[in-house]
């Protein structure tokens, strides 16, 4: 997950769902677990993903790598 403080928009799988067009908020550690906010610019929608959930992950336009 370097690099996460890029300009643009990212896209994730997370559960099997995709998710598209995200914007970096932030990162928290708690109590050992890394989550990472992320809004979704269209939708507005702001989500919490846990860190080690996440199986792709990618700046906009770039190829997609597993974390």
């Amino acid at each position: 997950m370097n690099g996460l403080t890029k300009n643009g928009f990212y896209e994730l799988i997370y559960n099997n769902e995709r998710f598209s067009f995200l914007q970096y908020i932030r990162k928290d550690i708690i109590c050992d677990v890394c989550y990472i906010t992320l809004k979704n610019v269209i939708t507005g929608e702001t989500i919490t993903f846990k860190q080690s959930e996440i199986r792709g992950f990618q700046l906009a336009g770039e190829e997609a790598n597993a974390s």
